[in-house]
């Protein structure tokens, strides 16, 4: 949605350890479906279901997505690490999953709408450019977008990644005008740095409200995204429906798919199972996820040939030597990644995991290697 363009070859090889990283957030598919409102109160399991089951509930409402993720701004990818470092300010009109507006607010006024329609189309509205963009497609992995942080949409897929992990309930809060009842996620996977997803939701539709992420030794959430006004039912259908400004300029591009760009111009193929972790992606190349739950790593096998600018920004990060030789390392609470080459193959992993599982990683990878198409 936000920022919608092809990112070209140069930008993800200098900037791989990240595009992977975000990359894992996006592939995790959302579960839409519709389960009948009961009273409050509710058990968490209950809440857990009516939340996953909350996509039919139309809404329209303003929400704040703050992120402390320290990732480090990349020029590049300038509007993705905005969304991991900063607070990002939404208003949303949604009609139900195929007919919905996210207008992000930039704080100099500028203005970006995303707007999906019943007919599956989607289209990219700049009122700064004056541009209006009509998106093709839709790719297994993609980077993230403004819309994926909204508290409804960042709960289904938060709980839809983990279906079998514990929950406990929350005591109930006041968001955005109303009470909402919320419950606690405890990831099982040991290797995973999330230490626990607490979400709060309307108790008679599900509707989520209020998402806090929170890294493993962290005291506060390092993602939050809330409703700060809220009202359920129906938006306007003006709201939702897009008219072309006639001095609109007007371009089609082809949704920007992760997975294919890199497969474009790496043609190695990485291995399944990969350090005992299955590969989440349906289709074998040089891309690909691993892992069950929140306990996700990233791949990214190519060409090692590096520029003299990814090669100056990687000389800047701390190092780790192991069975892999010598790898840059990027460590945040929440998301940490390798680089280092092996045979002529770069690698690059990164997910919401501990180094110790990289480390797994990069030495099956430092011994077996990839293979070639």
């Amino acid at each position: 949605m936000d920022g919608v363009r092809v990112v070209s070859g140069q930008a993800f090889r200098r900037w791989l350890v990240v595009i992977a990283a975000v990359g894992v957030a996006v592939a995790l598919p959302p579960v839409i479906g519709a389960l009948p409102a009961r009273g409050s109160p509710v058990s968490a399991d209950e809440l857990r279901q009516r939340i996953i089951g909350s996509g039919n509930q139309a809404y329209q409402g303003y929400a704040e997505s703050t992120g402390r993720l320290g990732v480090p701004d990349l020029e590049d990818l300038s509007d993705v690490t905005t969304l991991l470092n900063s607070t990002v300010r939404m208003r949303a009109w949604y009609a139900g999953p195929y007919r919905w507006r996210v207008a992000q607010l930039g704080r100099d006024g500028a203005e970006r709408d995303v707007y999906r329609t019943s007919r599956g189309l989607e289209y990219v509205w700049d009122y700064g450019q004056n541009l209006m963009t009509q998106v093709v497609g839709e790719p297994p992995l993609r980077l993230p977008r403004a819309a994926d942080l909204l508290p409804p949409e960042l709960a289904r897929r938060l709980l839809t990644a983990a279906p079998g992990d514990p929950v406990s309930a929350l005591p109930v809060r006041r968001i955005a005008g109303r009470n909402a009842v919320g419950l606690r996620l405890t990831p099982a996977d040991p290797g995973t740095t999330i230490g626990s997803v607490d979400i709060w939701a309307d108790p008679a539709t599900g509707l989520p409200v209020r998402v806090e992420l929170t890294a493993k030794g962290q005291a506060g959430p390092i993602v939050t995204s809330t409703f700060l006004d809220l009202r359920l039912g129906a938006p306007v259908p003006g709201h939702v429906r897009f008219d072309v400004p006639g001095d609109a300029d007007i371009q089609r591009d082809e949704a920007p798919d992760l997975a294919r760009a890199i497969d474009r111009f790496s043609p190695f193929v990485l291995p399944d199972p990969l350090a005992g972790a299955p590969r989440r992606t349906r289709v074998a190349g040089a891309a690909a996820t691993y892992g069950r739950g929140f306990d996700l790593v990233a791949v990214l096998a190519f060409p090692a040939r590096f520029s003299p600018r990814t090669r100056a920004f990687l000389d800047k990060v701390p190092t780790r030597s192991g069975p892999w030789g010598e790898a840059s390392v990027i460590a945040t609470p929440l998301l940490n990644g390798m680089i280092f080459e092996r045979d002529g193959v770069a690698y690059a992993l990164a997910g919401t995991v501990t180094q110790p599982v990289l480390d797994r990683v990069a030495a099956q990878l430092a011994q077996d290697g990839v293979t070639s198409r």
